[in-house]
């Protein structure tokens, strides 16, 4: 019985441990990106915050009536998230100029979330 209860509660925290931030948990679509006052509308990437270390990126391209979606891995430490997307091809789609990036969180709700990037961008999206 001990032996049941003490697997128990090793798996519970193990459960814990992987459960992601609620704030980010899901779909987010990306509504305007702002750089040094210049705001950029846009409507056809989403960020995908499926766990606490999964992550996705799609991008809907206009051109060829297509989707390209990118799978990567995040980690969080507070308020700074960091995403590692192994795939080069990401550059040609999105703003991004590796698949390594690091956003803070300037602000994150059941309805809307702001990332500022390292290079000062801020992103703005709504839940999807």
């Amino acid at each position: 019985m001990k032996y049941s209860l003490f697997v128990f509660v090793i798996l519970m925290v193990i459960a814990c441990d992987d459960v992601p931030e609620p704030r980010l948990l899901g779909k987010w679509q990306l509504k305007t990106v702002e750089k040094n006052g210049a705001v950029t509308t846009v409507d056809t990437v989403w960020y995908n915050f499926q766990s606490a270390s999964i992550f996705s990126l799609q991008v809907y391209i206009t051109q060829s009536n297509s989707y390209q979606e990118y799978i990567g891995m995040r980690t969080q430490v507070e308020n700074v998230i960091s995403i590692l997307i192994e795939n080069t091809n990401i550059v040609d789609w999105t703003d991004w100029r590796s698949g390594n990036r690091s956003f803070t969180i300037d602000k994150a709700n059941k309805r809307s979330l702001l990332l500022r990037s390292e290079e000062g961008y801020l992103y703005s999206f709504i839940k999807f």
